[in-house]
């Protein structure tokens, strides 16, 4: 039986994302506001506000996170009232404009069929998109549209938005930050807010390179798999070995 969209995203599961936001936020906001004016912020798929958290921490006053309804109120780290329960797999009118919207790590998690509707949605609500979504085999919990950033450039192009790659440069080494965002983290723009000093990405050669950090830790968790799968498997014939002592012992 198909789980929930509340039994993929419980309390739990909220608890183990935020900590590598909040420490990701607090390097990478900053970045953000040093390139950008920015004086109101709209995060889509915040989760419990760990973003808008730290953006409010850095001077920004205006601003308002959408997710589930699942997503539980008692962990929220934005005042309830900056937050609005939407459904993001049909989300269409947020109501207003902001100066940016963010998105980051939520797209994966909706079906392909809302993808064109979410990056509207998205352009919609401000000239200025910071964005990251799961690349193919990045793996993780109910992610059904994993997909190239090229693939995402290309919607975000049919609405005008450049991409450009103004804060993955600023950052791919830096450990405290989650290989995810490293690897995935680009800012579409309208043409009258593109970062000075930036050119804008086209092709998929600079749009889909895999960064070094990335590719260990893709590596690794993949190492660490066989190494975990070729224990089990020791394990399992050591319970055999042991049965069948067991049973010539008791004769049968």
């Amino acid at each position: 039986m198909e789980k929930s969209v509340a039994e993929h995203y419980g309390a739990q599961f909220f608890k183990e994302q935020s900590g590598g936001s909040f420490e990701s936020a607090s390097v990478i906001v900053p970045l953000v506001l040093r390139l950008f004016k920015v004086n109101s912020v709209v995060d889509v798929g915040c989760g419990v506000g760990a973003w808008l958290h730290e953006f409010a921490t850095n001077g920004v006053s205006d601003y308002l996170g959408i997710d589930g309804d699942y997503v539980p109120r008692d962990q929220l780290r934005i005042p309830s009232e900056r937050f609005r329960s939407m459904d993001l797999r049909s989300i269409t009118d947020i109501g207003r404009k902001f100066d940016l919207a963010c998105s980051l790590e939520v797209a994966e998690h909706l079906p392909e069929s809302s993808a064109n509707e979410f990056v509207s949605a998205l352009v919609a609500a401000a000239p200025i998109v910071l964005f990251s979504a799961a690349v193919k085999g990045q793996g993780g919990r109910n992610h059904l549209n994993e997909q190239w950033p090229s693939y995402w450039a290309e919607r975000f192009s049919g609405h005008g938005y450049s991409a450009f790659d103004c804060v993955r440069p600023q950052i791919y080494d830096d450990s405290r930050i989650r290989p995810w965002y490293r690897q995935n983290l680009l800012v579409f723009c309208r043409g009258d807010r593109c970062p000075e000093g930036y050119s804008s990405l086209t092709s998929p050669f600079d749009l889909d390179r895999v960064l070094p950090d990335y590719f260990e830790y893709k590596l690794q968790e993949v190492t660490e798999g066989k190494s975990a799968a070729i224990a089990a498997r020791h394990l399992l014939g050591n319970l055999g070995v042991l049965a069948r002592a067991a049973r010539r012992r008791s004769g049968l």
